[in-house]
């Protein structure tokens, strides 16, 4: 009897050891990434300003932290902006299937980095729209990019305005 509860034994250890070294295996498996995501940069989104740099410097930082944006570099002497990373949303990024549009991304996310420059007697403001997704050739919808410069024209607006038949002045 004892023999054979010996071997009883040695056969229960033997499989908890092989169930061991197989939950090792398929834990150390599912933790290695397969893919990984790739920088890519939208073209360059250029608006021109009435203001000075410093005063569309200003309107930049403001509009960004109006929509809700977090800022991770700011520069006030070289004048550039960069946000943290933000997932996408359904309509801020797509990519194009068979000439149309896809918006169905998901798993990505995006920052902004912009530069202001002065420009003739005003400001240039140059947006570059950074996505890091694991699908390749995601664009940019420009919605957000075109809200950010919505409220930067808010702000760098004269405060004393004069409308003629001509638009504004």
């Amino acid at each position: 009897m004892k023999i054979g509860m010996r071997s009883s034994i040695k056969t229960q250890n033997l499989i908890k050891i092989i169930s061991l070294i197989c939950l090792g295996f398929l834990v150390g498996a599912c933790s290695k990434p397969a893919l990984y995501g790739t920088l890519q940069n939208s073209e360059d989104i250029v608006r021109y300003y009435q203001a000075s740099p410093e005063e569309t410097f200003r309107a930049v930082k403001s509009s960004l932290l109006f929509h809700g944006y977090s800022l991770k570099k700011v520069d006030e002497e070289m004048k550039t902006l960069e946000t943290y990373w933000q997932p996408t949303t359904s309509d801020s990024h797509y990519v194009e299937v068979f000439g149309r549009k896809d918006f169905g991304t998901v798993g990505a996310y995006y920052r902004f980095q912009i530069k202001v420059e002065p420009w003739n007697k005003g400001s240039k403001v140059v947006m570059i729209n950074v996505a890091n997704s694991i699908i390749s050739n995601l664009k940019s919808s420009e919605r957000e990019e075109d809200s950010i410069f919505t409220k930067i024209d808010d702000f760098t607006r004269h405060r004393d305005i004069q409308v003629t038949n001509i638009g504004l002045q």
